[in-house]
């Protein structure tokens, strides 16, 4: 692509320069790639326009005067350099311009909220899936790329990257996109140059205020994605979350709610759920799902509403329920003998509460032992917050998640201060995870839950910034069939009544 044909305002004299891929990361410029300067959270990427300059970069774009080393070399190489009013917004745009604007060929929708990313955007790429609609996938878990699998390592993909898949994605013939939007993307504007068919808003709680500061500042950043869609787009909220009017205030797009309120599109209604699955009503269609807790009744719901927004037949989205999964690590049930195996991602205090409510109704007769820590290096002060909810639980363990740089120690140290002085005794801590795994399984009885929190799906675990392979899913699996459960010769291994029966999880 022509220079002129991504930047009206390049000189003519640069105009015909060859433009093959738009680059943010010098260490990935080289011949005919364009390099655009921002300024990230760790660096200034204006600081290494002579790294890219030497790398071989065709053009380079920024926003403030290139440091004067690399303005000479810009002119001893006749590189041109263009500034725009805002650098992270520009890589975006042009990223999307280099790529054939990819996002105007799909229906893109994103999701965003505290909780419940994961599992609204997964739901929607099975079900579109199902009914034969070609789709693409963006989620923490993975991408898809139609029916091919790819690691993603953060959420929301950088500006360049997240073109490349959408591009990858219309070159695959899908029709559709489904994907998670953070509240750092949208603050870090990843998602410029994307053009959104619809957003959703799921849940707001305490999270990432390391980054936001304060709870009205994250709010408000979840607000300015939905206040930013088109006219033609939707924007469906959360009415059951007292922020959902909120998040939708601004927004010029078609506004509709999901929840369980006379205000929703689609209200729901929990009939029953077990550990085998939920029975609930969604509209006026009783349906079946394998999906556990009242949370992910809520989470189908959102689905489900945003499905018939994009023009889909209810009828045959209820009838494709069943066959749907959640996303691995949410609310997975790992095993299902005597004693009951859960791992989750929840890793806010709100997420932790709903999981806890959601569990207990699984198997009400059974004690609930919950395993979970707080990452280091992320938000300090949900941390008392996420003590009292596992505390909450019969037998809480607090162990380590995430400690990164910091001293586990430390971490559950900071998770003890939010405990009640009454609960206190309650607690046990064991700083190996792997150790504090094992310990809940061998208290475990038949009839009981061992509920993993805070890691979900990933596959490591990172301790002084070292990442070691891990696998809560693996290790709560091997500790329970290694477990002596049946050593309690007078309890019945079967589950209790109740629940092989079901009731509600409320």
């Amino acid at each position: 692509m022509r220079l002129a044909e991504l930047i009206e305002a390049v000189p003519w004299a640069y105009a015909d320069i060859s433009i093959g891929r738009v680059v943010s990361d010098s260490r990935a410029a080289g011949p005919g790639t364009l390099f655009v300067a921002r300024k990230g959270t760790a660096a200034n990427g204006h600081a290494f326009i002579a790294d890219a300059v030497r790398a071989g970069c065709a053009a380079v774009v920024g926003g403030d005067e290139p440091p004067p080393s690399a303005a000479a070399l810009l002119r001893q190489r006749r590189v041109p350099y263009v500034r725009v009013d805002d650098p992270a917004q520009a890589v975006g745009q042009l990223a999307a311009r280099v790529n054939g604007c990819p996002s105007a060929a799909l229906s893109v929708v994103g999701v965003t909220g505290t909780n419940g990313k994961t599992t609204v955007s997964t739901l929607l790429y099975q079900l579109f899936t199902a009914l034969g609609q070609g789709s693409g996938l963006i989620a923490t878990t993975g991408i898809r790329v139609g029916g091919k699998r790819l690691p993603n390592d953060r959420t929301t993909p950088d500006a360049v990257e997240l073109q490349r898949l959408l591009a990858m994605m219309v070159h695959a013939g899908c029709r559709y996109c489904f994907m998670e939007v953070t509240s750092h993307a949208i603050d870090q504007q990843r998602i410029a140059g994307v053009h959104f068919d619809g957003g959703i808003f799921t849940t707001l709680g305490h999270d990432h205020l390391d980054y936001h500061g304060t709870i009205e500042a994250y709010a408000r950043v979840k607000q300015r994605f939905l206040g930013g869609l088109p006219t033609s787009a939707f924007a469906l909220a959360n009415a059951d979350d007292e922020r959902g009017r909120f998040m939708v205030a601004t927004s010029r797009a078609r506004v509709a709610f999901y929840g369980s309120g006379a205000q929703a599109r689609w209200p729901w209604s929990l009939e029953r759920c077990n550990e085998r699955g939920t029975d609930l009503l969604i509209g006026p269609h009783r349906v079946r799902t394998p999906l556990l807790g009242e949370h992910n009744a809520s989470n189908l719901a959102a689905a489900v509403t945003a499905a018939s927004l994009l023009g889909q037949d209810l009828e045959r989205v209820a009838r494709a329920i069943p066959r749907l999964r959640g996303p691995r690590g949410r609310m997975q049930r790992v095993v299902a003998g005597p004693v009951l195996g859960i791992v989750d991602y929840a890793h806010t205090p709100e997420s932790l509460n709903r999981m806890l409510t959601s569990a207990r109704g699984l198997r009400p007769g059974g004690k609930l032992i919950v395993v979970g820590g707080c990452g280091g290096d992320r938000d300090r002060q949900k941390r008392p917050a996420m003590g009292a909810a596992i505390a909450s639980a019969d037998v809480p363990i607090f162990t380590s998640d995430n400690p990164r740089s910091e001293d586990a120690e430390a971490i559950v140290h900071a998770m003890l201060g939010g405990v009640p002085r009454p609960w206190k005794p309650r607690v046990r801590v064991a700083l190996d995870r792997r150790d504090a795994i094992q310990h809940a399984a061998s208290l475990a009885e038949p009839g009981d839950i061992v509920l993993l929190v805070g890691k979900g799906h990933e596959s490591s675990q990172e301790i002084a910034g070292t990442k070691h392979p891990w696998d809560d899913a693996a290790e709560l699996r091997d500790a329970l069939h290694q477990a002596p459960v049946s050593r309690v010769a007078s309890r019945d291994t079967r589950a209790p009544a109740s629940a092989s029966r079901g009731r509600s999880c409320r």
